[in-house]
């Protein structure tokens, strides 16, 4: 079953009646290719009740036949279907830490539903509404996390890049002072070298890189993965540290109509709302929608700079799917983003005086459009063979000013991958291979600096897949990709996972990953400094290793489980595009690696479930990132936590109409850059102080609705000056990119939500 885009291909025996395919709106310049119907299949859907009670969908189970090796797993939903022998009426049901099962299972119509008991908690049973919001994939050889909808109505989450708030793994921080760009940190790296996907779909690569996460609203989200180390070649080559994907609210799902409002008392307010149909049995689609809006200056610090932006956001998608109930499905749709955001100087303000330049402003705009169509084809062979075809295409155009400083960026992206999934003769090998094609057209402006790129990259894969249920599972893939710029990229990756008992298993990756560096649109702090912009004589490939190992402990405390997780990853750059903003300080410097650079990541994490009212999850983790300096000397990474502990407790009361929920991020001490020789006022510590960030929010459910209130940044810390030389922007010494604490204090925030779910 193929997993890339997580599509439910199940195969429900129901009428045969067809769609006529004029019904069906295809976005333009994506093609797609349907195969012919299948023979008789048996399906159904995998479920669980687990320790607490809760019967939970089970992915990757794997069902197969008792008297051959035909056999399957089941997809993200639980469902699955297989092929039916003719000499075969038992069907084997395995999913780790559950007790097996056989079901007699003649030819039927009807799908099958199959409950797994878990196998180490029969004593005690308590009944719960919710499942886990954060759990480990157990079956994936790759060390993944996957948070849910339950997880992420613990926060606010206005959008993806605040969807880790109550995460330990992903930090998240603005990268200035002045246009309000928030960036991902994973493993101790930034987020441009993790892999951001939608729905297995490479998403806001190159120009869009900044702001790209902040512009897909949290109401829209299903579910995210979060995955560390080597991710799964298949879907390219540029994971380095770890692939984020994110499953958006699907066409014709179980959410009829939603509609969420929230305010700040900042004065920005958020509106969101989603609408699925079922048109018929086979075709469905679903729009979401999103406005919010900041017009509002705020100073808390009084330096006369706007601690956020003002401006509007506007962001529209729409969704489509088609299933004919017989293994073959198409999803396709399109979103559009449109964003203005202003800050710098307020006029008026009584912390500055005004020069005769004017006021340092800073404005940005974001304009975007993308298309998607994804096919999958389930066949009607003994290995359960499938195809999947995944192609999108994007547009993005970008202008900032800061300053004296002027960027433009424009963008156009293709991108295409065809998957095969099969099986060999004995089901527990498989492999899956294809074929995939990226398409990038960059021109970028700065001031009347020009730069235009045109990459082609077509690549192949393969990837073959040992699974030996409850035992041992390893996967290994190869790539390779042709840079139209930069030549031929090998790719190789490796995942081997052990049971080293029913409550215990072991993870160990290893691979490589490639991306191109795009300087500026990645760096925006870059533009809010006075000082000069030096480039590299050559943008060299950035490569790296990197491998890791983990281990998990499901643990029986007083009938319920508790899950204990240790893991370290390191990294090691074959080149990397570096800044230097400490040796010059009239420049900053970009340039190619010449020595070291490599990053240490080690992390444990416990999380519990007292009773069925209370869980709480706790972690700490220690990083230790360092690369030469152009001097040749090898020192820490700057802005970079070297510790950071987190806790977050949850309380449900019955029924859950009442939910409280809590999270602690305590932040060690972060080097900051040498500015030794700039004058004395101007200045810095060799350290920033460690610092404590508390969030609060209280839900209230009713039937059809909730309100919700919440608080972050309790103690309402915040980093001192984070602007230097606040009163003379357009002094030498000016700079607004060295962020390593909040730059807003306390905010106090208010929502409702209103749901409609489909009558069954």
């Amino acid at each position: 079953m193929p997993d890339f885009d997580r599509l439910s291909l199940t195969r429900r025996k129901e009428s045969k009646t067809k769609i006529p395919m004029k019904k069906i709106m295809i976005i333009s310049l994506i093609l797609i290719y349907g195969i012919g119907s299948l023979e008789a299949q048996i399906s159904g859907v995998v479920k669980g009740i687990n320790s607490q009670g809760d019967t939970i969908l089970l992915p990757n189970a794997n069902v197969y036949w008792s008297n051959n090796n035909v056999g399957t797993t089941s997809d993200f939903n639980g469902n699955f279907s297989i092929n039916k022998p003719s000499d075969d009426l038992h069907i084997i049901i395995q999913y780790i830490g559950y007790k097996n099962d056989t079901l007699y299972a003649p030819f039927s119509t009807d799908p099958y539903e199959i409950i797994l008991i878990e196998g180490r908690f029969l004593n005690e049973v308590e009944i719960t509404s919710d499942g886990a919001g954060t759990h480990i994939d157990r079956l994936n050889p790759i060390y993944t996390e996957n948070i849910t909808d339950t997880e992420l109505k613990r926060a606010a989450c206005c959008n993806l890049a605040e969807s880790f708030e109550t995460n330990a793994s992903v930090d998240v921080h603005y990268t200035d002072a002045v246009s309000g760009a928030k960036q991902i940190q994973l493993l101790g790296l930034a987020g441009v070298y993790s892999q951001l996907l939608i729905e297995n779909i490479p998403f806001m690569r190159g120009i869009g890189s900044s702001f790209g996460m902040e512009y897909i609203p949290g109401t829209w989200l299903e579910s995210i993965q979060v995955s560390k180390g080597p991710a799964n070649i298949r879907n390219g080559f540029e994971s380095i540290t770890g692939q984020i994907n994110t499953e958006l609210k699907k066409p014709g799902s179980e959410e009829k109509f939603f509609f969420n409002y929230l305010i700040n008392d900042k004065n920005r307010m958020e509106f969101n709302f989603n609408s699925s149909q079922k048109l018929n049995k086979n075709l469905s689609s679903i729009v979401l929608g999103h406005y919010s809006f900041l017009n509002d200056y705020h100073d808390g610090n009084e330096d006369g700079f706007t601690d956020l932006p003002v401006g509007d956001r506007f962001t529209v998608g729409n969704f489509w799917q088609y299933d004919n109930l017989d293994g073959f499905m198409v999803r396709f749709g399109g979103r559009y983003v449109n964003e203005t955001r202003k800050g710098g100087q307020i006029s008026g303000s009584p912390y500055f005086t005004q020069q005769l330049i004017g006021l340092w402003k800073s404005e940005i705009k974001n304009e975007r459009y993308e298309v998607y169509a994804k096919t999958g084809k389930v066949f009607n062979d003994p290995k359960s063979s499938s195809l999947g075809f995944i192609n999108s295409y994007s547009h993005h155009d970008m202008t900032v000013l800061a300053g004296l400083k002027e960027y433009g960026g424009s963008q156009t992206s293709f991108y295409s991958n065809l998957i095969f999934d099969s099986k060999f003769k004995n089901f527990k090998h498989s492999y899956n291979a294809g074929v995939s094609f990226m398409y990038d057209d960059v021109q970028e402006r700065l001031n009347d600096t020009l730069w235009t790129s045109q990459q082609y990259v077509p690549g192949v894969f393969f990837q073959y897949i040992y699974t030996n249920p409850e035992k041992f599972t390893f996967m290994s893939g190869l790539r390779s990709d042709y840079n139209s710029e930069f030549g031929v990229l090998i790719t190789p990756r490796m995942h081997a996972k052990w049971f080293l008992n029913e409550e215990t298993s072991l993870r160990v990756s290893a691979g490589m990953g490639h991306r191109v560096a795009y300087l500026l649109p990645e760096n925006l702090n870059l533009l809010s400094s006075s000082r000069q912009i030096i480039f590299p004589d050559e943008n060299k490939m950035e490569s790296a290793l990197n491998g890791g190992v983990s281990l998990v402990k499901h643990i029986d405390i007083l009938g319920r489980e508790m899950t204990v997780s240790v893991e370290y990853y390191y990294t090691r750059f074959l080149n990397q595009i570096l800044f230097d903003m400490e040796s010059d300080t009239s420049a900053i410097k970009i340039y190619n690696l010449n020595g070291e650079s490599y990053s240490h990541a080690a992390q444990a994490e416990v999380s519990y479930s007292f009773n069925k009212y209370i869980d709480a999850r706790a972690a700490i983790r220690y990083t230790d990132v360092r690369y030469t300096f152009p001097d040749g000397v090898v020192r820490k990474k700057p802005l970079l936590s070297e510790y950071k502990g987190f806790v977050t407790i949850g309380y449900s009361s019955n029924m859950n109409k009442w939910k409280a929920d809590a999270t602690l991020h305590l932040n060690g001490r972060t080097r900051l850059p040498d500015r030794s020789a700039f004058p004395t006022e101007y200045q810095l510590a060799e350290y920033s102080p460690a610092f404590s960030i508390i969030n609060f929010q209280l839900t209230r459910n009713y039937k059809h609705w909730n309100i919700y209130a919440g608080v972050e940044n309790l103690l309402s810390f915040t980093q001192k000056d984070p602007i230097i030389s606040a009163e003379n922007p357009y002094s030498a010494y000016f700079d607004s990119g060295i962020i390593w604490g909040p730059i807003s204090g306390r905010k106090l925030y208010v929502g409702v939500r209103v749901h409609f779910n489909r009558k069954p």
